[in-house]
């Protein structure tokens, strides 16, 4: 991780990046006429708000009660390829973006916990890269049912 040179450059940028996450699930909430997708996507970008929430002011109680679970990934997003944003993007290309962000962010926090020594925000960045996998797999699941079954 070369790009950081410390933790709060690691902190800058997930804020920025979760900013946007939210503004994508609200976008793609607007697009899906599915009640159920929707008020997924909607509660994705409630969740990527809180996380920004929580990098700009660490919240030790939420983090020291935080359950971590494991994920499944149906690794879906692994064998699409990476594209660009554009503001018009189908569904489908929103998905697959979407996706590869969340995999990029896990990737991200778990390896930003290696960047300090402070257990408190080692632990606050493996929560939100278990936060981030959840919606990877939520992502995926949803382009399993959306896409890939109706195409």
């Amino acid at each position: 991780m070369e790009l950081f040179k410390d933790i709060r450059q690691v902190f800058d940028f997930a804020i920025e990046k979760e900013e946007a996450s939210y503004q994508l699930y609200t976008k793609a909430a607007a697009m899906v006429s599915s009640t159920a997708s929707r008020k997924m996507l909607e509660e994705m970008a409630g969740q990527e708000l809180g996380h920004k929430r929580l990098l700009q002011g660490l919240d030790r109680e939420k983090v020291h009660e935080y359950r971590f679970v494991k994920v499944p990934d149906l690794k879906i997003g692994d064998y699409l390829v990476d594209i660009e944003y554009r503001d018009d993007m189908t569904f489908q290309e929103i998905l697959v973006f979407a996706m590869k962000a969340e995999e990029k962010a896990a990737r991200l926090y778990s390896e930003a916990s290696h960047l300090t020594d402070v257990p408190e925000i080692q632990r606050m960045l493996l929560m939100l890269a278990n936060e981030e996998k959840k919606h990877k797999f939520n992502l995926e699941s949803m382009y399993d049912d959306k896409i890939l079954t109706e195409n």
